[in-house]
């Protein structure tokens, strides 16, 4: 089997297939009507690449070493020996293609790609796969990664793509209705419009080139909406994402109830295509492929995350487990993570914090009951009649973070950037 490997940013599941009235996603929608649609996927870090960097790996953002993000001065990058999805497909016959900007490293070229296509915006790297697919001689099967900008914000749009009226793209329940977030909601909705059009594009080129029934194909994002309460948090509208798995012959139109990680999605794929992982008790995913081909419909347990930087020092890691999550904050930060870019990557954030309250700073622990609270607004960290609840999961966070030698038990985490910039002071 070919494999199609979709990721966009900054998604979550703000798509019309995941119940969200009004928004523009009919080819991903269509694609959902043929396929596996997992209800409950998570990630396990509410920042790119990080996640990104899981998901390929099978290892924790502590342990792979991208605690933060990649680009610029941020500086953070895979440890030399961490092994990429498709550097293990190339070594078991696969063409291996990447198409758009991918997240995980600062050097794209030891991912183990033999084709490296990166334009930033969708059009240009749709146009690109099409390109490479009519050029396909199907000699070997393929394996791309094809890897989207949008809805990141400052949420790009094709100039055609017009915006609907404010006010017609549905706010999620956490955050206030506010006009700044409408402004920006109309926004984000046209850049997801554009994405749509261009995952058709993609899906056309396979279809014409005679080997869809060949091709597994999968969509996902890397982590929650672009909004507060949402990307750079740990609740659930951080790290919940998409989940669309089509398998030739497999399950079509069908909706899975199974909790799944992206930690588990390098193991779960090659899982799936009978390849063994060459990482051995070093992998922290789990193979799961009867999760991706609908037959587990339970699927994990307990789902694990984590944030250390973004726009600052900020950990934080937390379980869900049983309808519960335990939050557990490292540092007195403040509650809601901006960035310096207020007009376009932290627009509307100031508004939101003030219309909730959210003004002050976060507080040690935060315990939700989720079935009760699904929008984490109940923190019961204090109340007496969760203490057992409360000490089961701190145990079981603790011991995760034993299990997979997170440093912060050790101590604060230096940055890349610190590491880089002490460097530099030496050489002088």
């Amino acid at each position: 089997m070919n494999l199609i490997t979709i990721i966009s940013h900054d998604l979550g599941r703000y798509l019309g297939c995941y119940g969200v009235e009004g928004v523009r996603s009919p080819n991903i929608d269509a694609l959902a009507a043929e396929s596996l649609t997992i209800d409950n996927a998570f990630c396990v870090a509410p920042q790119c690449s990080p996640s990104r960097a899981a998901m390929w790996t099978g290892r924790y953002p502590h342990a792979n070493g991208v605690v933060g993000l990649c680009h610029g001065d941020f500086r953070n990058d895979l440890y030399k020996d961490e092994i990429h999805l498709a550097q293990i497909l190339k070594q078991n016959g696969y063409t291996t293609w990447l198409h758009g900007d991918q997240h995980e490293t600062r050097e794209p070229a030891r991912l183990g790609f033999d084709h490296i296509d990166n334009p930033f915006f969708a059009d240009p790297t749709a146009d690109g796969f099409v390109q490479k697919m009519q050029s396909y001689d199907g000699k070997q099967p393929f394996f791309a990664e094809i890897c989207f900008f949008e809805p990141h914000r400052n949420f790009p749009k094709s100039e055609d793509i017009k915006l609907l009226p404010e006010g017609t793209s549905p706010l999620p329940g956490y955050l206030p209705d506010l006009p700044v977030l409408r402004e920006d909601f109309a926004a984000f909705e046209a850049s997801i419009a554009t994405l749509d059009r261009a995952v058709g594009q993609i899906f056309d080129a396979v279809k014409q080139a005679g080997v869809w029934e060949d091709t597994i194909v999968i969509f996902t994002a890397d982590h929650g909406i672009p909004f507060p309460r949402a990307k750079m948090t740990l609740y659930d509208a951080g790290l919940e994402v998409p989940l669309i798995v089509r398998i030739p012959g497999g399950k079509s139109g069908e909706r899975s109830p199974a909790t799944f990680s992206n930690i588990d999605f390098t193991p779960s794929i090659l899982d799936l295509l009978g390849i063994p992982h060459p990482g051995g008790e070093s992998l922290h995913g789990v193979p799961r492929a009867d999760v991706l081909k609908g037959n587990d419909r339970q699927g994990r347990a307990e789902v694990y995350g984590e944030k250390t930087f973004h726009t600052y020092y900020d950990p934080m890691r937390c379980v869900r487990s049983c309808g519960w999550k335990l939050i557990a904050n490292f540092e007195r930060a403040p509650a809601q993570e901006t960035s310096t870019d207020f007009h376009n990557n932290a627009h509307g954030y100031p508004e939101t914090a003030l219309a909730l309250g959210n003004t002050g700073y976060h507080p040690p622990f935060e315990l939700y009951h989720l079935e009760a609270d699904p929008h984490e607004d109940n923190n019961l960290a204090e109340d007496p009649a969760c203490a057992e609840r409360l000490r089961e999961l701190k145990q079981r966070l603790h011991q995760w973070m034993l299990q997979t030698e997170d440093p912060l038990l050790d101590g604060p985490i230096p940055s890349a950037a610190y590491r880089a910039r002490l460097a530099d002071l030496k050489d002088e």
